[in-house]
């Protein structure tokens, strides 16, 4: 099972599409959001819908039980994850952190949930995520960095498969555009992925002059959070 672990805003959901495309593994789109927001443990009340049966340990179970001899891909948010999953869930995976710098994500998320909390920016549950990776599997898991990924998604790409252990498919880097089936739960959130052919920057992408005071205020933890990460990146 390979797991990636992003914060919002980082080119996530069209490093899933790239996995769709392969066609070799069953994609799992954000299982942990479900428990995070929806279900009867809910971390967030942004949401007024319940799933009951979306508990941490129902979401789990599910996503370890998942794909009856395929391989697996799982993507979500660290910070969906992080309350609940537990060492042995981490130990049964290959990890991938992707990361991106925080003033261009938590930029691009002020855009669409100006009253995102400081969980929801994502950067300090990842980083306890990838320590408590470390401590599991006594090895430092593969980082990508999202502005080396979209400028140079060839390379970057057939270096994470090596990393990982999986074939290299050239041809998963192209894609038709449209809505998946797995993103109907985010759908709204998955527009410009839905959009896309392939890796690009995200509009505005390098460009953040004046960022609002939700996002200042926020910077100096969110890059001493990722600055670790950020040092293993795959070059």
């Amino acid at each position: 099972m390979l797991a990636l672990w992003a914060t919002p805003r980082t080119v996530s959901t069209a490093f899933e599409r790239m996995m769709i495309e392969r066609g070799d593994h069953l994609v799992l789109d954000e299982p942990w959001s479900r428990a995070y927001y929806f279900g009867p443990e809910r971390v967030s009340d942004r949401y007024g819908l319940t799933f009951p049966e979306s508990t941490y340990a129902a979401v789990e179970a599910g996503v370890i039980g998942a794909g009856g001899g395929t391989p697996v891909f799982v993507k979500d948010m660290a910070y969906h994850a992080a309350p609940g999953i537990t060492d042995d869930a981490l130990a049964s995976m290959t990890h991938t952190f992707l990361i991106r710098d925080p003033l261009a994500a938590l930029t691009s998320l002020h855009r669409r949930w100006p009253d995102f909390t400081d969980d929801e920016a994502g950067y300090g549950a990842q980083r306890a995520l990838f320590d408590r990776v470390i401590a599991v599997a006594g090895q430092v898991p593969v980082v990508i960095d999202s502005d080396a990924l979209v400028a140079d998604p060839e390379r970057v790409v057939a270096a994470w498969c090596e990393h990982v252990g999986i074939e290299h498919r050239p041809a998963s880097l192209r894609w038709s555009p449209g809505m998946r089936p797995e993103w109907q739960l985010w759908r709204d959130w998955y527009e410009n992925a839905a959009a896309s052919t392939g890796f690009a920057a995200p509009s505005g992408r390098g460009q953040v002059v004046d960022p609002p005071e939700r996002v200042r205020s926020l910077l100096a933890a969110c890059e001493q959070a990722v600055a670790p990460l950020r040092a293993h990146a795959v070059t």
